[in-house]
């Protein structure tokens, strides 16, 4: 099982991360339609949706990408789950007022409505991150991380 880790952790890197920047490539082109999305759930002063529709976009990718190519594995996949917590409780916080919008996980190009399946699916990719935050050393990576996205020394 410890020689698959590797492996079962390239996958992981490739799923999260893969999502994650083709979720945020939309919202970076049409940002209004992500603060739409984001005011929807009415959780957010207006200063903060329109914060949050500029910067989380941009975060999400650095993260996605960082992801792929493996490079500080365990701290893009803490940052990577820490946004999945926030959003999934949004999300679960949709449900229980039983709004029905659009998640707004992929801007105006569609995604899931709100619901507990979309809680479900989002609490599994923070398993995923877990996973990767326990065993950052995974295959075909720019590095080895040990630590808060650490390598080890040479």
């Amino acid at each position: 099982m410890n020689a698959l880790l590797p492996w079962i952790g390239l996958a992981l890197r490739a799923y999260v991360g893969g999502y994650f920047i083709l979720a945020a490539v939309p919202k970076m082109v049409e940002p209004l339609a992500f603060a739409t999305s984001i005011a929807h759930y009415g959780i957010l002063p207006s200063w903060a949706v329109n914060a949050s529709a500029l910067v989380l976009p941009w975060l999400e990718i650095i993260c996605g990408i960082l992801l792929v190519i493996g490079h500080r594995v365990r701290l893009n996949a803490l940052l990577t789950g820490l946004m999945l917590l926030v959003f999934t409780a949004a999300v679960a916080y949709a449900v229980v007022l039983g709004l029905k919008i659009d998640c707004g996980c992929f801007g105006s190009q569609g995604g899931d409505e709100v619901s507990w399946w979309k809680v479900g699916k989002n609490t599994l990719m923070m398993l995923m991150c877990v996973f990767l935050w326990k065993w950052p050393q995974t295959a075909l990576s720019v590095e080895t991380g040990t630590g808060l996205g650490r390598s080890k020394p040479a």
